[in-house]
């Protein structure tokens, strides 16, 4: 391929990329409010408002065409809300049976469900049952309100000071990351730059808003960044290790402030898991850099039997560096905390533009225990989940389901819109891999740092015990 069509190739596919993505995120976010309204044969239609409506309006005017339905005027009651979970399962006479879920007809307070709406196998309409022929009841996970706001209706009543203030203060979080990514970086010897490794996060920060899962632009990230150095495997681990100091310091932060709403069933759950973790971490860490103890649990037999052994061997020695590095780690870990108070910074000026019933210390018990349960790999961008903790931490501040929806969808917003600023780096190409003279030039600066980090690495192996010396964690192949 010619140099001349390689380069339009490469800007085809950015555009592309950068197009693609930003339409997929657009498509998921309503500008105008949204209704369930039941159609032809009792079946549910999301559908769009023509103007904005509160919880307690008597009608609303629907914007779309519903089969069945002839006038836009619609009355709140006729309105049923979306449903939690995707089936359930009925008694019948003839026994249990499980039926696809439409819709839920719930409580004037929306705690509970008085009926479902299921799908007949052999109508193909919908049918509504009472909530008592659900097996083991119904209980209902997130109370979608009837009327689901719309972005536009969310910023039409926002205090803009407020609101710009919750947008503009979001980019530390990228400029702290790409900090501490750098100094990851370095401390294995990889010298690329504080500018492109703040490009590189940037880009994957892109990728993130709409590639399946949050790690998504972490494999592009971990590509981008081994394209960049000979290092390939350590460019990889310091990925991963960035990523798993992050989410540490946040299930530690999350876990702390789950812990005092300790009389909440869900929130003593979220401290009791986040407090598990960090105790199955650590002493997952003291097994696998103690020798006897990774003998004993058959730590090493797994590993020595595990494919790819170079490169596994090329990763045990990243953790090794930063295994020498505790003040690194310990930096790159309490550095995290600012990322996270950032977020919560963030989502208090989004309440305060939306006057949410909260006082500023209550966002950080609500808002990490949020961002956490939504951390929680169940459905994208914590959908629902984010939702169902909202509503439970913040009801009690006298707060609605309708208010707890727009916390958490600022939360989701200001993230996503950041993280599109991303597509000016996919466009420019600004994180392309380094040309062969700069690739030569930075290897040349990787060796060197490398020859002069020899006798300090030398000395230190030099001073750990012999059994440690004398084994090396994977056998070489």
């Amino acid at each position: 391929m010619s140099p001349g069509v390689k380069k339009w190739a490469m800007f085809t596919i950015r555009w592309g990329i950068a197009v693609a993505g930003i339409w997929y995120v657009a498509t998921k976010i309503s500008w105008r409010d949204q209704v369930i309204v039941l159609g032809a044969g009792n079946l549910p239609y999301k559908v769009r408002l023509a103007e904005p409506a509160e919880e307690n309006a008597a009608t609303v005017k629907i914007l779309d065409a519903v089969p069945g339905i002839d006038d836009p005027v619609i009355p709140t009651s006729a309105l049923v809300s979306e449903a939690d979970r995707k089936e359930v399962e009925l008694r019948f006479p003839d026994g249990v049976k499980t039926r696809p879920l439409l819709a839920v007809d719930l409580t004037h307070d929306l705690h509970a469900a008085e009926r479902v709406l299921v799908t007949d196998p052999l109508t193909e309409k919908g049918e509504w049952y009472d909530v008592a022929q659900v097996v083991g009841g119904y209980r209902v996970k997130v109370p979608y309100p009837l009327i689901q706001a719309g972005l536009g209706h969310m910023l039409q009543k926002a205090e803009p000071m407020f609101l710009w203030a919750a947008i503009g203060i979001f980019p530390l979080t990228f400029l702290i990351t790409g900090v501490r990514w750098y100094l990851l970086l370095n401390a294995l010897e990889i010298r690329l730059g504080l500018a492109r490794a703040f490009v590189i996060n940037m880009v994957g920060g892109f990728y993130n808003t709409f590639m399946p899962g949050s790690t998504g632009g972490d494999v592009l990230k971990a590509y981008y960044a081994a394209k960049h150095t000979h290092l390939r495997t350590r460019a990889v681990m310091s990925v991963i290790v960035d990523r798993a100091i992050g989410l540490i310091a946040l299930i530690i932060l999350g876990g702390t402030m789950a812990a005092m709403q300790w009389r909440e069933p869900e929130a003593r759950q979220v401290a009791l898991l986040a407090f598990a973790i960090v105790a199955v971490l650590v002493a997952g860490l003291g097994i696998f850099f103690t020798p006897s103890l990774r003998r004993l649990t058959g730590l090493d037999f797994i590993m020595r039997r595990l494919p790819m052994q170079r490169q596994l061997n090329k990763a045990v020695e990243a953790l090794e560096v930063y295994r020498r590095r505790p003040a690194l780690i310990a930096a790159a870990l309490l550095g995290s905390l600012p990322v996270h108070a950032t977020v919560i910074t963030s989502a208090m000026f989004a309440g305060m533009a939306f006057d949410l019933k909260l006082q500023p210390l209550d966002y950080w018990v609500i808002v990490p225990i949020v961002v956490l349960a939504g951390s929680i790999p169940i459905s994208p961008q914590g959908v629902g989940v984010m939702e169902g903790f909202a509503i439970l931490l913040m009801r009690p501040h006298g707060c609605t389901v309708a208010e707890s929806f727009a916390l958490t969808m600022s939360i989701r917003v200001v993230q996503i819109v950041w993280n599109l600023t991303g597509g000016i780096f996919v466009l420019r190409g600004g994180y392309h891999a380094p040309s062969a003279k700069e690739q030569a030039e930075q290897e040349a600066e990787e060796e060197d740092g490398s020859t002069k980090s020899e006798a300090r690495s030398t000395k230190q192996i030099s001073s750990t015990n012999t059994e440690n010396q004398a084994e090396p964690i994977v056998s070489d192949i």
